[in-house]
């Protein structure tokens, strides 16, 4: 009996001593803040992780600048830099332009990221694909998709979007189009897990209205928003796939600015962000009204969530969205776009996106806004991350002094039922982790629920270092 309990008493010694948050630092690395751009943790297991990041400059001096790359940069278990993998999609002919459309972690093993050239001199333009795997450390390139263009500055617009639940990517190649010419735009789904095309078509669209934006639904058809051409103040929705072309009807009154598309019990549904009509204001709202529509039924649910801002509603990011039985919550920031002057050196400088305020979203089973959680300020422009584990959500946000008790872009926790905030806190160096490290943008933030283990990567200019809290969910 004696050594029972002297047995249980070790075990249960064990259990707890392993449960304890341990934080490792890992070995500081550089990068090159000017350049790199799309910055993200990817493809984290208990053994290793990644670093993504791309290069889209366009510049005069070839042996200068970098011009066109996608780098993944191997961290160990201990998050110090083992290896960095680098592939340009550079075409070196004089007067070949490129542009990076986007990347998205496939499963635990790939990534893929698209890319596009355009050359006016050969009226053509070149979407590629780009896999990385990390059992080969290598990059596998292949050409996807050629289009036919009339110049350089007459090529059309390329965008690459993601279905939500990420099993499909679409490239849509809006042609350029006078109103003398046909609306005719190329559109290509593939299945991301087995990377070959789900369907792929040219699709006409009528030439008295104009693309606004497009989302991907889970199924993998295309919903594209469109606003009427000239000054009319008209919006319409039209879904399209391999087998249809529909529009989606809805309040003429209300004015869809952009568009998203989720799945509930296997069902599509759209949630756009926009505002009523032209000649009322929603008091400066950031995010105006949402509408919850049901593409099967046609029914939407239009709700005000009258939050402080003063944007309009174009640039709206959907960072996160997470389903439990009849909820929708969703994790939202504003972009503000910015563009630079040119200089000798960069004579078509990339835009800068900064995100504003994000701010926790959820709908009730009806599709109405039921909850909504400001997330503080947002001064440094960072994406916001949302992580969920059980009832808990873990969200990094700037929050001010006085909500929480400590100013700075920090990590709390939440409860989903009621959004309420929890006391979070990590025990290191004598102090709250959380409250005197802060963390870096939303996207360099990953936990390993197999191990139970967050990851941040820290960055600070060109400095980038990898904390690694183990036992982070108690």
């Amino acid at each position: 009996m004696i050594k029972q309990i002297i047995a249980s008493v070790m075990i249960t010694a064990s259990v707890c001593a392993f449960a304890q948050v341990k934080v490792v630092e890992g070995t500081k690395f550089t990068t090159d803040d000017n350049l790199e751009t799309d910055e993200k943790l990817v493809l984290a297991d208990d053994y290793n992780s990644y670093m993504f990041s791309a290069i889209n400059i366009d510049g005069l001096m070839r042996n200068v600048f970098p011009h066109k790359k996608l780098l993944m940069r191997k961290l160990d278990q201990n998050g110090s830099l083992v290896d960095t993998y680098i592939q340009d999609y550079a075409n070196k002919t004089n007067g070949v332009l490129h542009n990076y459309l986007g990347s998205q972690q496939i499963d635990e093993d790939r990534l893929v990221a698209f890319t596009e050239e355009y050359f006016g001199k050969e009226n053509r333009k070149e979407v590629f694909q780009h896999v990385f795997s990390k059992k080969t450390g290598s990059f596998t390139t292949k050409s996807i998709a050629k289009y036919t263009i009339e110049s350089t500055n007459r090529s059309g617009t390329t965008y690459v979007v993601f279905s939500e639940n990420g099993k499909y990517a679409a490239v849509f190649n809006d042609r350029y189009a006078t109103k003398k010419t046909d609306n005719v735009n190329d559109a290509l789904v593939i299945d991301l897990r087995t990377l070959t095309p789900l369907w792929n078509k040219e699709i006409t669209l009528s030439s008295d209205y104009v693309e606004k934006s497009l989302t991907l639904t889970n199924s993998g058809k295309i919903v594209l928003l469109r606003k009427a051409a000239g000054w009319k103040e008209s919006y319409k929705m039209e879904m399209v796939s391999n087998t249809e072309d529909k529009d989606l009807p809805f309040d003429d009154k209300y004015i869809p600015e952009k568009l998203y598309a989720i799945s509930k019990n296997d069902n599509d549904y759209l949630v756009t962000f926009g505002r009523k009509n032209q000649a009322v204001t929603m008091g400066g709202s950031t995010f105006g009204t949402v509408m919850f529509y049901d593409i099967k039924s046609g029914k939407a649910v239009i709700s005000n969530t009258n939050l402080a801002g003063a944007k309009d509603m174009s640039d709206v990011k959907v960072i996160k969205t997470i389903i439990k039985g009849d909820e929708v919550l969703m994790a939202v920031q504003q972009e503000t776009v910015s563009r630079p002057m040119p200089t000798a050196m960069n004579r078509f400088p990339d835009p800068v996106y900064t995100l504003d305020v994000g701010v926790l979203m959820k709908f009730n089973k009806e599709g109405e806004v039921k909850q909504f959680v400001p997330l503080g300020s947002n001064p440094s422009g960072r994406r916001v991350q949302v992580i969920e584990s059980g009832d808990n959500l873990y969200v990094s946000a700037f929050y001010p002094k006085g909500a929480f008790g400590n100013t700075g872009f920090s990590m709390k926790a939440f409860d989903f039922g009621s959004l309420a905030p929890k006391e979070l806190t990590v025990d290191y160096k004598g102090r709250n982790f959380f409250q005197n490290y802060g963390f870096t943008d939303g996207n360099l933030v990953q936990f390993v629920p197999a191990t139970n283990k967050l990851l941040f990567l820290d960055k600070d200019g060109k400095n980038v270092q990898m904390f690694s809290i183990y036992n982070f969910v108690k």
